[in-house]
């Protein structure tokens, strides 16, 4: 994926499912995650949306929001599975799940902007 972000904090690694409603990325921690590494590898997996286009944008994380830990997490590897809820204009809402073997650890949504050229 073509993200600015590096080791130690670059999480979301491969799309293993480009679907157009949805996307499956797989993330990596270097030691159990806590909610906060979900919630930025969920906003990383947000680019996989922007992974058509070789042209670099860079998007800003504007909200959280009802992130509920499921289960107690376990590992270090993991895939977000991050669809589209809805856009309005440079905003777009995203919800996600935090998923390992077909079971759900970590639910949420998140807003992420992408202002365009001339609001920079």
């Amino acid at each position: 994926m073509n993200l600015p972000h590096q080791e130690p904090i670059r999480f979301a690694q491969n799309i293993t499912k480009n679907e157009e409603e949805y996307k499956v990325v797989t993330c990596t921690f270097p030691y159990i995650p806590t909610l906060a590494m979900v919630s930025e590898a969920a906003a990383q997996s947000s680019a996989s949306f922007a992974q058509d286009n070789d042209e670099v944008k860079v998007g800003f994380l504007i909200s959280l929001k009802n992130i509920i830990k499921i289960k107690e997490l376990e590992d270090c590897d993991y895939e977000i599975k991050i669809e589209k809820s809805f856009s309005f204009g440079s905003m777009t809402e995203f919800s996600f799940e935090l998923i390992k073997n077909n079971q759900t650890f970590v639910t949420g949504s998140l807003t992420v902007t992408i202002p365009d050229d001339e609001n920079k």
